[in-house]
Formats: structure tokens, sequence, C-alpha cells
């Protein structure tokens, strides 16, 4: 930090008497502030007589504790030496405790970021809530008034009884946006949630980080392993990611790699800080990422240099496909009454089909892709007698892929659609073919838009090709996490005994990652979990919007609602509360959903008001917490225990200890909704409410919600020591952390893990964890020859669920997004920005002074100068849905034809508080809606309509002064 310590203190007790509040209301004259109170720790009266006795009493503190910042939905895990005097925290440090697994693999050290370097500027900056807050004037105008907790508590409480009484508690939505922990910090959201029986607004495919193309190829997500592994790889290609901003931590090991041979190629339409590390660039056209996969697929397999013995043994390319109908052949095409998710494949050492062993419905479980002297034929067109008598001609999945790519996707052709030259495509092709190990790290950045699941399926096709996929330094790589088996202590997650009976049988035998996310699937189903653009489409006014003509995939056969309403009459999309019965309330934790949305305004016109009650939860202000009716003071990171959520590229779990007391009166988030459960249940006794229609109109006791929170009072929220036990027990119960107790964990930062964990929700990487190692995805299916939870058995690129067969969308392909034929001349683009995380540090002056301070698009030299538009003009940036103005940066470096705005403004940072998302339509893809078909399924945290921002079709002009 840049203040002396008089003025930091001076400074902090101005912060804590809440002034800064009213700073945030959009009108041009500030009132007088409502509430002043004294600083807690008041300024010693210290002696200075130069310059050298502030330096001396500057750098002095009382303790220094381990910390890290759990709830910030940030990637990386990094553990912070936190620096405490008179009760503050006031600067940090990196915590350098990472070990190398092996010689000659870097370390992790230093791991963080300037986000996490000014935290302790950041909670003590005047956006953060310190005080219960009542709103006292219209939504959004922010008028406030500091009440008391019990008042807020009580409030709320009476509001979600007459809701649950009057409508059912499924109206009520909990929202924590995917901004998540593995401790205590999201045990209080996932427990009144659960326990309350609302709806759960899903949030991960909600802020478009799903990469569904992977799930649709492999039936799981997970797909990355310590960022260490990226040093063994020979050829690394990052394809629609920029790692310098968005893996700070991690970016280290990319340039280390380069630096013992390895070559870095980067494919994106801009000129990045990724990009001027690489090797090569691939300046394509935006949104033609698959036309560039398949086009140097074609070249591998056209030049022979595929791994055939790894395709036919890894994927569904010798599976057989019936010409008549473009389906697979299935065994219930051949015997009477046979399967119909059994399939076959040729035979060549008996001439004759065969059912290819692993598929679902292969008699044994789905289990192995063990052959077992199958010789499976890759290319050639059979005849093969149905059971009715007939016959009919089928060809392989490889034949079909051939035949498509010649035809569509030579250099040539895919040439006039990436703008790439053939040359640089055929280079690019052979040069990855030719690596003893290759990775394609594609992150959430591959995920955000329309088609990102064809551009995912042509990235996966080449690392098979290749053979890359499930070795070490190789394979496509999105992210993964490691388990918690003592998570179960946090949600406390029970399983039916109907559903144990139905599990006992398999888990004798072991489970297979098909049988997991079946687990996954029935979970997910007794809940309330929703996808959130569904939830918008239904409920929020979406519909009207996604419904218009121009939004419309003139690609597919049917419209938007024709998908969606069949998808919702076939179950395969969940909605709660139904169609037809609208939401009442809504409680959101830690996010930012008016900034997170698009078209935020239509939420707030048609969303907002059926809402009775809405309720924030969180430890600074921001534009949705403007539009809340109550909002609730959380602690701070450093002034609550938690345990970040932990992604594989560091293989520790890191702990949060509590450096201070929470600021104000906030509290933190595991006694807030502790709390809140306890006044639920009180109030609803003293007005005796007892039944009341849960989920699915189920009768549910809701005066028993803090029993249920409490597990019958083993919990006591109010107690400060609780949250440390229920650390215990997650460690306790995760035997693959070496850490036996809460204590130890908080005292170290960083905790070693000793194996992958169990499978779970979110960690699916299936592969075994050598702690002398790098640690990569996969070695399950390439090593122990076990199934993928596909309803092949394979890594599926040849998709006949009958939505994708009539959408043309079988196997991978190039498409244009709906909006590449709009009038509006400009694309609007984006990523992660380098100088926050999502919207918390936004506003930080710290980092505002590293940039241009205020909301800022990039845009081309020559696309300004045909408009008349200088450098650091201000610019309107609008269609026919919207408009925002901000600042604009003339930058060589951006496309011709692209705007691009770094995401996570405030829209309270933009005139009018009109931002970058009003404009941004994001159609949603109706075959994201498809379900019946094994991988192809809801879930929480997995499958679902996508949100997908990028691409928004704009004009520019410079505004008006």
């Amino acid at each position: 930090m840049q203040l002396s310590r008089r003025h930091f203190i001076v400074g902090s007790a101005v912060a804590a008497a809440g002034v800064g509040l009213y700073s945030l209301r959009p009108k041009t004259k500030t009132p007088k502030p409502g509430i002043t109170m004294p600083a807690k720790v008041p300024a010693k009266k210290i002696k200075y007589n130069d310059y050298s006795d502030i330096w001396r009493e500057k750098w002095k503190w009382d303790k220094v504790v381990k910390g890290t910042h759990t709830r910030a939905n940030c990637c990386a895990a990094c553990s912070w030496d936190v620096y405490v005097r008179d009760g503050i925290a006031w600067r940090e440090e990196q915590n350098t405790i990472y070990e190398p697994p092996r010689p000659g693999i870097p370390d992790q050290n230093p791991r963080g970021c300037q986000k996490g370097a000014c935290y302790t500027t950041l909670q003590l900056s005047e956006t953060r809530i310190l005080y219960p807050l009542k709103r006292a004037g219209e939504r959004g105008e922010g008028k406030w008034k500091r009440i008391s907790w019990d008042q807020a508590l009580t409030e709320i409480a009476d509001k979600l009884l007459d809701v649950s009484t009057n409508h059912g508690t499924e109206t009520i939505c909990f929202d924590d946006l995917s901004n998540t922990g593995y401790g205590p910090e999201t045990a209080g959201d996932f427990r009144f949630s659960t326990g309350m029986q609302v709806t759960r607004l899903d949030g991960w495919s909600g802020v478009g980080d799903m990469p569904l193309g992977v799930i649709q190829t492999w039936g799981a997500f997970n797909c990355e392993g310590t960022s260490d592994d990226w040093f063994r790889s020979d050829y690394i290609v990052i394809w629609l990611g920029n790692p310098n901003y968005t893996r700070i931590p991690e970016a280290h090991f990319l340039h280390e790699a380069r630096y013992r041979g390895a070559k870095l190629v980067v494919v994106a339409p801009d000129l990045n800080a990724s990009t001027v590390h690489a090797d090569m660039w691939l300046n394509v056209k935006p949104e033609t990422d698959a036309a560039l996969g398949l086009a140097c697929a074609q070249v591998m397999i056209s030049e022979n240099l595929f791994k055939k013995d790894y395709v036919l043994e890894q994927t569904d390319f010798p599976f057989l496909v019936r010409k008549d109908n473009q389906r697979f052949l299935r065994v219930a095409d051949v015997v009477k009454g046979g399967a119909d998710n059994a399939f076959y494949l040729w035979d060549e050492a008996k001439n004759a089909i065969a059912m290819t062993p692993g598929c679902e419905g292969d008699g044994d479980g789905g289990r192995s892709l063990k052959l077992n002297g199958i010789k499976p034929a890759l290319s050639g067109t059979r005849s093969v007698k149905l059971a009715d008598g007939s016959t009919v001609e089928c060809v392989t999945v490889f034949d079909l892929i051939r035949e498509k790519i010649d035809k569509e996707y030579t250099p040539e052709l895919a040439s006039k659609i990436t703008g790439l030259h053939p040359n640089v495509i055929r280079t690019f092709a052979r040069e990855m073919a030719a690596a003893p190990s290759a990775m394609i790290i594609a992150s959430y950045g591959a995920c955000k838009h329309y088609h990102s699941d064809l551009f995912q399926r042509s990235f996966i096709l080449l690392m098979n090709l290749t053979g890359n996929q499930g070795k070490p330094g190789g394979g496509m790589r999105v992210a993964a996490w490691w388990g918690m088996d003592g998570l179960d202590a946090m949600a406390d997650s029970t399983v039916p005994m109907e559903d144990m009976m139905k599990i006992i049988p398999k888990a004798i035998r072991g489970l297979t990652p098909r049988d997991y996310e079946g687990l996954y699937t029935d979970y997910s189903n007794r809940e309330g979990h929703t996808p959130t653009m569904a939830f918008l489409y239904i409920h929020g006014g979406y519909k009207e919007m996604w419904d218009k003509p121009h939004l419309q995939d003139k690609n597919l056969p049917r419209n938007l609602s024709d998908y969606m309403r069949e998808s919702l009459e076939k179950g395969w999309t969940k909605m709660h509360p139904p169609v037809g019965r609208d939401p009442k309330a809504y409680i959101f934790t830690g996010g930012n959903p008016l900034r997170r949305w698009p078209s935020p305004q239509i939420a707030k016109k048609v969303l907002w008001p059926k809402f009775e009650l809405v309720v924030s939860a969180t430890f600074k202000m921001s534009t949705s917490t403007m539009f809340a009716d109550y909002v609730l003071p959380v602690a701070a990171y450093y002034e609550k225990y938690g345990i970040k959520y932990a992604q594989s590229y560091v293989p520790y779990i890191i702990s949060s200890d509590k450096a201070t007391e929470p600021l104000g009166e906030a509290k933190s988030d595991w006694e807030t909704f502790g709390l809140l459960a306890k006044y639920v249940a009180e109030r609803a006794k003293v007005r005796n409410i007892t039944m009341v229609k849960g989920l699915n109109d189920k009768p549910f006791d809701v005066s028993r919600l803090y029993d249920t929170f409490t597990m019958n009072g083993k919990y006591d929220p109010t107690d400060p020591e609780d949250p440390v036990r229920l650390m215990d027990e997650i460690f306790a119960g995760s035997p693959n952390v070496a850490c036996n107790s809460a204590r130890e964990a908080l005292q170290r930062g960083a905790v070693p893990v000793t194996g992958p964990g169990r499978p779970s929700l979110i960690n699916q990487n299936y592969s075994d964890y050598d702690g002398k190692d790098t640690y990569w995805p996969h070695r399950d299916f390439i090593e122990k020859k076990v199934a993928w939870p596909t309803i092949t058995g394979r890594q599926q690129f040849y998709i006949d669920h009958p939505w994708f067969i009539e959408g043309k969308e079988a196997l991978p392909t190039h498409k244009a997004p709906p909006l590449a034929d709009s009038k509006f001349p400009l694309r609007m683009y984006g990523g992660h920005n380098r100088w926050s995380i999502h919207s918390i540090w936004r506003d930080v002056k710290l980092l505002l002074r590293l940039q241009r301070g205020k909301p800022t698009a990039w845009m081309n030299p020559k696309e300004l100068e045909r408009r008349g538009i200088k450098d650091n003009d201000t610019i309107r940036v609008f269609n026919d849905h919207a408009t925002f103005e901000c600042n604009v940066k003339s930058s060589p470096a951006t496309a011709p034809g692209e705007i691009i705005v770094y995401h996570a403004w405030e829209p309270l940072q933009f005139k009018k508080w009109q931002g970058n998302q009003d404009v941004t339509e994001a159609p949603i893809k109706g075959l994201h809606l498809a379900g019946g078909y094994t991988q192809l399924h809801f879930r929480v945290y997995y499958g679902s309509v996508h949100h997908t921002p990028r691409g928004a079709a704009v004009e520019v002009e410079k505004a008006s002064a």
C-alpha cells in the first residue's frame, strides 16, 4: 500500500463510518451521510521526528495470518501472508511454500496477482457494506436506512414465510452465481437454500463457463491437470484464451516450457497480452475456430498423420452408422428386443459385426474399452441384416468425418472462412501431429460463443487424431477440480434409501464414471436446480427478445421456442418454479447478476417487479445490490474462516484464517444464513406456520429449518469457533488431503493433496495422482481402459440425437452465428480483464491507475478513422436493442470489424448505468436444450442451455457532448 500509517488509520475510520455507501447514488448531488460512527480502532499517538520514524512505524505488525480470497470466483488458489496491526489487516505478501513434484520441473512459487496484493485496500474501501440496510426509496435509487440485524432478519423471515405460505418455497430463488468455496463460507448458503427447499439457479452455464462441446464428446467436463504439467508439453496451443490476463499465477509455466524447447502457438483474432509471447500467431477471423480445427484434421487424415490405434480404441470412429436414417447401428436394430444403447462395429478378425465393448448397453455395465480380440475396421461400407429381415448399408464414423472434411474443410476451403493462408493451416496441423506431446489450452474463453460447442468438438478431434488426450503435457485443457470427500459435511448431502439400494450392487463391483454421473443427476433432480438462461426465458421476460426473428439460428430447422417447448414437455430442461408460477423472492450471495446477465434492463423491467423480496448478502456494494430490498453485510475474506475452491492447477488445498474481526456489524456467511434459518423457524412457530408447499409442491415443515441447518444442534452458527469445527469435519473426511485438522490447515495456509478425491459434482478428471509427478487428466480411460461416460463409452464425435441429426451437427462442423448477417457492421467481443476478478476489484483506485480508470473499448485505428473518432474520445455503442457510452482506445492490436470491451465494468460506472451488457442480446442455442441421451442431460454444474455473450452486433459513433 502506498499510504502512511497515519493516513491509513484515518482512512479506515472513514470507511468504518459507512460514509462511502452514499457516493453510489446515481445523482449529481451528494447527500449528507445519515450514519456516523466512531472508528473502533483509534489512531495511536506516535511521535514523528523525521521520515525514518514513519518508515519504521510502517513496517511493524502484530501478527501474520495465512489468508486467501475464498469467494472471489478466481480460478487460481493462492495463499497469502496477511499482516495485521492494531486489529487491521493492512498488507499482504505471497506465501511461498509450494514444492516442485520432481527434479527438472519448476515450482509453483510465487502464486498470486495484483488483485490479491491489494485486497486489504478493497476491504477497507468506501464500497464496503458495514451494517444491515433496508431500501428507503425505489429499487436502484440509492436510498437506504440502516437497521439492526434483528429487524433485518425478522422482516426477511416474515416475507419468506409469506411467500412460502402463499406460493410455495419453490418461488424463492437462491443464486450464488458460481461464487462459491469449499468451506463454511459456502456451507451456510447450501444448508439454508437446500433446507428451505428453494429454487437454486445454476450459475455455471449462467456465466457462460460450461464447455458444452466437451460434455457432448466426453460425458464429463473436467479436463485439466496441475499447471506445471504445461511445462512438459512440446507444443502448446492457446486457443480462445489469454492466460497472461486470466491465469497470472500459472502463466510462467508456458514461458518456462519455451525455454526447454516447446513451441507456443496462439489462435486469436487480436494481438493480446499472451500473443506477444507466442512463436506463432494464427489470427483467425472471429468465430471461425471450428473451421480451422477441421481443416487441421483434414490435413492429418489425408496425410496419414493420425494415431490409428488410439482412435480405434478410444473413439467412436469404428462405429457403424446406418445410411438410411443416419443413426448408429444398434443391437435393437439387429436383434429383436435388443438394447437400444448398444452398438456395433465391424470386426475384421471375424468379418462380421461385433458389439462394441464399453457402450452403455454392452451387458457388462459399460465398464471397459478392452477390445478382447476384436479387430475394429476403421473404414468401409458394409451391408447388415436387420431384425425384420431387411438389409441396410452402414458406414463408419471415420468415413463420415473424412468425407465431410475432404468436401468442406480442405486448407484452401477453410482459408476462405478463417482468413488464414492454406500453407499456414498445413504447417500448424503438421507441427501439431509431429509433436511428441501437444495440448490445447482453451479455458473458459472457448465457452462463451454461440457455437462454442462446435469449436470444442473440433479441438478434441485434433487431440484424438494426435493421440494426446490422456497423456502428460497433452490433450484438451479447460478446467478441473480436486475433490474433498469431506465436503459432504458442508452440504449435508444425503442419499435417499431407495437410491442407496440401487447403488449398492454397482458399488460392490465398483462404480463407473457413468454410474457416478447417474448419482449426480439424481441428486440434482431431488433439489430445485434450474438452468439460469432457461429461467430467464420463462420467468425473466427474455422470451420476447430471444424469440425475435433476427436471433433465430437459420441453420436449424426450428425456432428456439419450439426447442424450448419440447425440452420442457419432456422434462429435459428442469424449471423451478414451474411454468405459469412466478418467482416471488430472490436471494443472491456475493454475485452481481445485473452486471453479468445479458440485457439486464429486461430483468429489471420484467423479472424484478415479480419479486416481493430481493436480498443481497455481500461485503461490498454493487449494481445488483443497489436494486435489493435488504442488504446483509458479509465479512470480507480476511475476516472469516474459509477454504478456497480447489482447481487442479496447484496440488494444494488453500485455507484462509480469520485475520481480524469483521468491520462494522458484518458477519460471516455461515453465521448470516444460520441466523436467517433460525429466524425463519422461530417466526414460523410464532405465526403457527408448519407445513407449506415445498419443492414440487410436496409438504414441507418450515418450522424445522433451523434444526435441519444445525443438524439438530450439532452446529451453532453464532459460536465463533463453529466454522472451524465444520472445517475439521471437512478435512477429517478428506483422506486425499495431507492434513488432520482445520487448525493445521489454517496455520500452514496450503496443505498438499495426496490424491484426486472421489468423483463428485465437479471432480471428474478420472486420473490417478502421484505426488512425485505432475498431474494430467483422463489417465483412467487411456491406461486402465475405463469406458467414457457417453452412450458409446468412447470419446464421441458422432452424436445421433435426432435434434443433432436434423440440425446437421451430428458431426463437428463450422457454422456462422445468428448475428453473422446483421446490418450492424461491428462485432463486440471481450475477455476477462487483467485488473479485476469479475467486478469485485473494478473500482479499486490502485488498479484503476494501471488502466484508463473508466470503461473503455478497444478498436482498430482504421475503424475509428472511418467514423471520425480519435483515441480517448467518448463513443456511443448501439444497436436496435440498446446503447451505452464509454471511452475508446485506439489499438492496432485489435482486428478490423471488432470492438473489444474487457468484462466486469459495473453498470453504475457507465453513464445512466447503461453498460456493455445492455446491447448484448446473447441468443441461446436450441440444441443445448436437448436431453434424453446419456451425456446430453441437465444437472447442476453440468450441461444446460448456455450464456453466450460474445459477438454482439453493434455500430459505433462519437458521442455527443
